[in-house]
């Protein structure tokens, strides 16, 4: 997917409402363009898991997007193979998408400190830990994003738990979004 793009053309570029507006309709807009990223077809770019396809997009403090990545296989790793997705393998070959998108931005060099990540699922254990060191201020979620991936086994749903504690003790903001909110 594309990294450094130019603000007009981001999801926000073309709002003209008042600040307080523009943050509400802009988040919406960029977990909008994470969702739809994630739920693309494989070949497209889109997350190769059955269930649970998590987008993440990372956002820079003027709003320019560094990087944009759903939860797969590394590059070069064949996901076609049906024994990575049997016997709870899965979980082993696929990485997450906040890595994917935090590992494309140090592909190009970019600053990530201060920048916002917006995905569409809570981030795990790992993955909070990962965002802390690397410096992101926010994380911006769906309000719904636990609720719509009811199926996630336990371990997955304890190391949710973890990372938004681990997220909140070091101080990055996590916002939980009303996607059904139009009001912007």
């Amino acid at each position: 997917m594309s990294q450094s793009r130019d603000a007009s053309k981001t999801p926000c570029g073309a709002l003209k409402t008042t600040r307080e507006k523009d943050h509400g309709a802009c988040d919406r807009a960029w977990l909008d363009l994470a969702i739809k990223t994630a739920n693309a077809a494989p070949e497209k770019g889109g997350s190769p898991h059955p269930r649970v396809k998590v987008g993440a997009i990372l956002v820079d403090a003027k709003g320019k997007e560094i990087a944009r990545a759903v939860n797969r296989f590394a590059t070069g790793v064949d996901r076609r193979r049906p024994e990575r997705y049997e016997n709870n393998a899965r979980s082993l070959w696929i990485n997450c998408a906040e890595q994917m998108a935090l590992a494309q931005a140090l592909r190009h060099k970019a600053d990530v400190k201060g920048a916002k990540m917006y995905v569409t699922l809570e981030p795990c254990a790992v993955c909070a830990g990962l965002l802390v060191e690397s410096g992101i201020r926010e994380v911006v979620v769906p309000l719904s994003s636990r609720r719509s991936y009811a199926k996630l086994k336990a371990k997955w749903k304890k190391s949710i738990e973890i990372g938004t504690s681990k997220l909140t003790e070091a101080g990055v903001k996590i916002t939980a979004v009303d996607m059904d909110d139009t009001r912007g």
